[in-house]
């Protein structure tokens, strides 16, 4: 992002570290009047996002919604999300498979949420943070903010099933290979003993899946050594 110049009055909020209601209005205004129509305008809102340390509720709802409406809606054709415009969203808010803010992984489940269809690699990014929240040493934005368990807890899986809902599309169980591998690294991460009985069933669609014609695989996604992915395609 270090092509990006900030303009007024995106310049004086980053100068100040923080986004107040006000400079949400601000920015509404003279910046984004029809919303966020390019990537360009996209990777400054999220660059500045990134430059300040407090942000007030109005900003982190606008962002997240203005950022998956550009992906799903404009970026893409007809709520279509393209692999190389997901490709382009990941670029922007993870690092090394991790996504760096509570705001970036929202907006990966918002666009997970009102999109018609989404490539593979992209729901297998938003589960492998629970991944990455397991390790011992965890990391992502999902981390902090997950209770202290060695197990998949109740709120885990309600983070899981926002992802996977799409996965069971009339009877048909598709997974992408990736996210098939993801929830079995996750299934050894964990303390048996202190999984949700909800896990069960995240385990039986996955034995399922894995014995479905349906699953595609895909390779954009670079996980650890340990999880090989070697084709790419759509869920």
């Amino acid at each position: 992002m270090s092509d990006l110049r900030f303009s007024f009055p995106a310049c004086v909020i980053a100068g100040k570290g923080e986004i107040t209601p006000d400079d949400v209005g601000l920015m509404r205004h003279h910046m984004w009047p029809d919303g966020i129509t390019s990537r360009y305008q996209a990777s400054m809102a999220l660059a500045l996002h990134d430059c300040c340390t407090t942000h007030c509720p109005e900003w982190t709802d606008y962002l997240v919604e203005a950022i998956a409406e550009f992906v799903v809606w404009r970026d893409s054709a007809d709520g279509d999300v393209t692999g190389e415009t997901a490709g382009w969203l990941l670029e922007k808010v993870a690092s090394a498979g991790a996504v760096r803010s509570p705001a970036g992984l929202e907006i990966i489940l918002h666009v997970l949420d009102i999109a018609r269809n989404v490539p593979g690699f992209l729901s297998a990014a938003a589960l492998n943070q629970l991944r990455l929240a397991l390790l011992p040493e965890p990391r992502g934005a999902y981390a902090p903010g997950r209770l202290d368990s060695r197990g998949v807890t109740k709120a885990d899986l309600a983070y899981l099933w926002r992802i996977l809902r799409s996965a069971v599309d009339r009877g048909s169980i598709r997974l992408a290979r990736a996210e098939q591998l993801i929830l079995e690294q996750i299934d050894v991460l964990c303390e048996a003993e202190e999984n949700h009985p909800g896990w069960r069933d995240v385990m039986l669609l996955t034995e399922i899946a894995s014995r479905s014609d349906d699953i595609r695989a895909t390779e954009w996604l670079l996980l650890d050594e340990d999880i090989p992915v070697t084709e790419h395609a759509a869920a």
